[in-house]
C-alpha cells in the first residue's frame, strides 16, 4: 500500500496523540483528592517546569504509566551511572532518574512507532532522522554537562584567588569557601554550596570533596581535590597552598584554551573549504567555459531539427 508523506504524517501525530490522551487519563485515573496544604507545592512544581521543553514533556507523559515496569529492570549500577551523568550536567530542569526513565520509556514508545511508519513508506532517511531522537535525552544531558564543565574551568582559577585570600585573612576554610560561594555565584559556586551542605548533614570533609570530584569531569577541578587532600594530610599552611594551587589552576587554564583553539581551528578551515569551495569552483569552472568561446548555435540547431 503506497501512502504518501502528509497522510503518513497525519496518522503518525494522530497515534501519538492517541497515546498522550490514554496516558492522561489512565493518570487522571489514579490520582487522588489533595488537602489544600498540598495544592501550593503541586503549584510550584508546576511552575519548575515551566522550562522543561514541549517534546521532554510529551515523552514524559506517555512514559509515564510505565515506569512501575522498567523501574525493576534497570540495575542499580545503571541507575548510578545515570544519576552522574544527570548531576554531571547540574540537574537541570530538576531531572532525576524516574523523570528520566520516563523520557527514555515516551521517546521509544513516540518515536520508534513513527520511524516504522517512514520506513514502510519508503522514507528511510526520514526514518533514520526520527529514530534519532530517541538519543534526545542523552544528547541534552551530554551537550549541558560539557557546558558545564567548561564553566567550572573558567571560574576555578578566580575562585580559587579569592578563596586563598579569604583564607588568609583569618578566616577558617569552611567559613571562607561558604563565604566565597555567595559572593561569586555561578556552576562552581553551586557545585561547592553542594558540598557544605553535605558536610553540614554529617559528611566528612574528604568524602564531600571526592563526590565534588566524581560529579565533575574537569581535571583541573580533580587536581584541585586531590592537592587540597594531600595539603591537609601533610599538614601544610592552607592559605599557602590555596595559593600554589590558584597559580597552577592558571597555567592549566591556559593550556585547556591553547587545546580548545586548535580543536576549533580545523572546524573552521572545514566550514570555510566546505561554504567557499563550490562557489570558487562555479566560479573558475564558468570563467574558463565562457572563456574557450563555445558556439551552442550547433546544439540548437540540432535540437530544432
Amino acid at each position: 500500500m503506497n501512502l504518501n508523506l502528509p497522510l503518513i504524517l497525519l496518522l503518525g501525530l494522530a497515534g501519538a496523540l492517541c497515546v498522550v490522551l490514554i496516558a492522561w487519563g489512565f493518570l487522571l485515573m489514579r490520582s487522588q483528592t489533595q488537602v489544600a496544604a498540598q495544592v501550593s507545592v503541586a503549584r510550584k512544581r508546576s511552575g519548575d517546569q515551566d522550562g522543561t521543553f514541549i517534546l521532554h514533556r510529551i515523552t514524559e507523559l506517555i512514559g509515564g504509566p510505565f515506569l512501575a515496569s522498567i523501574q525493576p529492570l534497570v540495575s542499580e549500577d545503571r541507575i548510578d551511572g545515570i544519576q552522574r551523568r544527570i548531576d554531571a550536567a547540574g540537574r537541570p530542569e530538576n531531572l532525576t532518574v524516574e523523570r528520566y526513565l520516563k523520557r527514555k520509556a515516551g521517546e521509544v514508545l513516540l518515536y520508534g512507532p513513527l520511524s516504522i511508519l517512514f520506513l514502510l513508506n519508503g522514507q528511510a532517511m526520514f526514518a533514520l532522522v526520527i529514530l534519532s531522537f530517541v538519543a534526545l535525552t542523552d544528547a541534552s544531558l551530554h551537550t549541558q554537562a560539557s557546558k558545564r564543565q567548561d564553566q567550572v574551568q573558567r571560574q576555578l582559577p578566580d575562585f580559587l584567588d579569592v578563596l586563598a585570600v579569604t583564607v588568609g585573612a583569618g578566616l577558617s576554610f569552611r567559613q571562607a569557601l561558604s563565604r566565597v560561594a555567595e559572593s561569586m555565584p555561578g556552576v562552581l559556586a553551586d557545585e561547592f554550596r553542594l558540598v557544605l551542605q553535605q558536610m553540614d548533614l554529617g559528611t566528612s570533609r574528604r568524602d564531600a570533596f571526592y563526590a565534588l570530584r566524581a560529579r565533575n569531569s574537569n581535571e583541573s577541578l580533580g587536581r584541585f581535590v586531590t592537592a587540597l587532600q594531600q595539603a591537609e594530610e601533610l599538614g601544610a599552611p592552607l592559605a599557602d597552598a590555596l595559593m600554589t594551587i590558584s597559580q597552577d589552576m592558571r597555567r592549566d587554564d591556559a593550556q585547556y584554551l591553547r587545546r580548545k583553539a586548535q580543536k576549533i581551528n580545523p572546524r573552521v578551515t572545514g566550514i570555510t573549504a566546505v561554504t567557499m569551495l563550490p562557489g570558487l569552483i562555479l566560479l573558475i569552472g564558468g570563467g574558463m567555459f565562457l572563456g574557450m568561446d563555445v558556439d551552442f548555435s550547433g546544439f540548437a540547431n540540432a535540437g530544432g531539427q
